[in-house]
């Protein structure tokens, strides 16, 4: 598995506030089978030199703890979504996922921004793959689920948070992980799973719970976790295609992707009652 969302650096934004607990981290993602990890500190104005240095001091700080623990480490940052991101990205700036083409960007918990879809739309004209950090815990998604998704279908991919399948961030943040995800699979959205560990508390600790759910929950359910947490993730790193579920499926067992989709026909209410209530 692969992790492209979280806090590691001890001091450096609101995750880790310790060595230590960095390595606390370190040693129970490499417990649940993590095997790479992009650690991405916040970033909400262009990236300055004193910034990046202290990033990557701070990088090159833990990276034996890493290795000691058996996990490649990258630098990612997480942005605030910005009109002129893409503009800063042309210019030079490098603050994409371990020097790829997709970048994680953030939207305020609360609201949605006018300028969201233009500057994902400036992303992608740029070249670049934006990530959308967790959207099941924008309140505006959380009412309106088509706000990411239609941002999915345009080609933004969809980073939801593991411990939001189980209950982390209560009950409606829950629901929005669980809708958004049946939603994208169903309408060829690519997703992305991620810790955006801070600790080595609830938000690390449950993420086994959150993907033992979609395992359970979902038709083909560990051909989906395969596919969002190890697939998707280390074809984003490498600036290549990323295939939706049905697609990568469709390449690597034909007869599973039909019994899939049939599968979810078969449980899915008509489509007006999904729409309407």
């Amino acid at each position: 598995m692969i992790d492209l969302h979280l806090h590691l650096l001890p001091e450096v934004d609101d995750g880790s506030s310790s060595l230590e607990m960095t390595n606390a981290m370190l040693a129970r993602l490499s417990a649940m089978g993590v095997t790479r990890v992009v650690t991405t500190p916040h970033l909400m104005q262009p990236l300055n030199h004193e910034y990046q240095l202290l990033v990557q001091t701070t990088l090159d700080t833990i990276r034996p703890l890493a290795v000691t623990h058996g996990l490649d480490i990258d630098l990612g940052y997480e942005h605030v979504l910005v009109p002129g991101l893409a503009s800063r990205l042309q210019s030079g700036e490098q603050s994409t996922m371990a020097g790829s083409s997709a970048v994680l960007v953030e939207l305020p918990f609360v609201g949605w921004p006018q300028h969201s879809e233009s500057s994902l739309f400036a992303l992608r004209v740029a070249g670049y793959v934006p990530i959308l950090a967790h959207p099941e815990r924008y309140v505006e998604v959380q009412k309106n689920p088509e706000l990411a998704i239609v941002a999915g279908e345009q080609g933004a991919v969809l980073q939801l948070t593991s411990g939001s399948f189980a209950g982390v961030y209560g009950k409606a943040v829950e629901r929005s992980a669980r809708k958004l995800l049946d939603l994208a699979i169903d309408r060829d959205v690519v997703v992305v799973l991620a810790s955006d560990a801070h600790s080595d508390g609830q938000r690390l600790t449950q993420v086994p719970a959150g993907i033992k759910w979609v395992r359970a929950h979902l038709a083909g359910g560990d051909a989906v976790v395969e596919w969002s947490t190890s697939v998707v993730p280390s074809l984003l790193l490498q600036s290549k295609p990323v295939p939706s579920f049905d697609q990568w499926v469709a390449t690597t067992s034909p007869n599973r992707s039909t019994e899939d989709r049939e599968s979810r026909a078969s449980t899915r209410p008509p489509r007006w009652r999904r729409l309407f209530g």
